[in-house]
């Protein structure tokens, strides 16, 4: 019998997909509103897609994300700028794990080629040039 995979929806899009594809967003008992890589933080949670689509989506309304977290007050400024610097590490649209996958395989390949070329020409890889 395969194992239980959990589902959550993103607030953004409202498309369901498992926990591990989405970021949670954590009201934290001090009242910071912060993002939660490991999902296991205490506090009121949503997630979602580690997308910039779908987080501009959200920080562009901050009325959704205050909604679904349940905050009485607005989401403080220097939270807000966190999540807004954290939107710039991700890619613009989602990608499949497959894709994913295809693109890490292509940098890896470039990167193995481009050590043998400096091989072959007889220099350490390992020592920066320049």
């Amino acid at each position: 019998m395969p194992k239980h995979i959990p589902q959550r929806t993103c607030i953004a899009c409202r498309s369901v997909h498992s926990k591990r594809e989405l970021l949670r967003i954590v009201r934290a008992p001090e009242g910071h509103v912060v993002a939660d890589p490991t999902g296991k933080r205490n506090g009121r949670g949503t997630y979602v897609h580690k997308t910039r689509e779908c987080f501009e989506n959200v920080l562009g309304a901050p009325g959704k994300l205050q909604h679904a977290l349940n905050l009485q007050t607005p989401i403080p400024p220097a939270d807000l700028l966190a999540l807004q610097n954290l939107v710039e590490t991700f890619p613009a649209t989602n990608m499949s794990g497959n894709a994913m996958n295809a693109q890490l395989s292509g940098a890896r390949r470039a990167a193995r080629k481009t050590t043998q070329t400096i091989k072959q020409a007889g220099a350490d890889p390992n020592t920066p040039t320049g």
